[in-house]
């Protein structure tokens, strides 16, 4: 099995992954607030954001924003005691689905933050272009990933890409020559990339 049934099986596991996650994310998402404007949202869906803490980061920074946390079922579950802590509640609806299926209809921008490395191109495409349908027009998707520079010089991404290899076959970083081109698969130009204070980098793409 993959990493992500394991913890579907494995709740004890899954919730150290959870806090993980959380834990790490918190450098990356003061970056990327720092880099990258999000008010002109008004609906965001966050596509397999866990537990909710860049969403709700985002929602208290951007009063005027509706948000959606779109997960699996079971971290969904695991989400709600945190949600319901939060001052944006009322702002921030909690979804439960697989993005392989397809994701919450009708906003204007998808946030996915470290999910698309995790795959490879056929199932990243599929899970884009379930954005690319489900968004209004002229939507947005806002790629948060460590983008590999050219040359040869060390960089963390590089490290991560040999993680993904080990924790998900298929998964890899990318540069963004092979973002461009996963873009352009689904239906999206690749209009901006937006680098931030740590590794990480916003990959915008608008529907055409």
């Amino acid at each position: 099995m993959n990493v992500f049934e394991y913890y579907a099986q494995n709740p004890e596991p899954a919730n150290v992954f959870d806090q993980a996650m959380t834990s790490f994310s918190s450098a990356e998402i003061a970056a990327v607030m720092a880099s990258y404007d999000f008010s002109s949202i008004r609906r965001l869906v966050d596509v397999a954001g866990g537990q909710g803490s860049f969403l709700t980061t985002i929602l208290k920074a951007n009063p005027q924003m509706e948000g959606i946390l779109f997960d699996l079922p079971e971290v969904i579950e695991r989400a709600k005691p945190q949600i319901a802590q939060e001052a944006v509640v009322d702002r921030c609806q909690l979804v439960a689905g697989s993005f392989f299926q397809s994701v919450p209809a009708g906003a204007d921008a998808y946030l996915l933050k470290h999910i698309i490395h995790d795959w490879d191109d056929e199932r990243s495409i599929a899970i884009l272009k379930n954005c690319c349908t489900a968004m209004a027009e002229n939507g947005r998707v806002l790629v948060v990933e460590q983008v590999i520079p050219p040359g040869n010089a060390p960089f963390m991404g590089k490290l991560l890409d040999v993680n993904m290899l080990v924790m998900a076959p298929g998964g890899k970083e990318r540069t963004e020559a092979e973002y461009r081109a996963l873009f352009e698969a689904v239906g999206f130009e690749l209009t901006q990339i937006v680098p931030t204070q740590n590794f990480v980098s916003v990959v915008e793409g608008v529907k055409r």
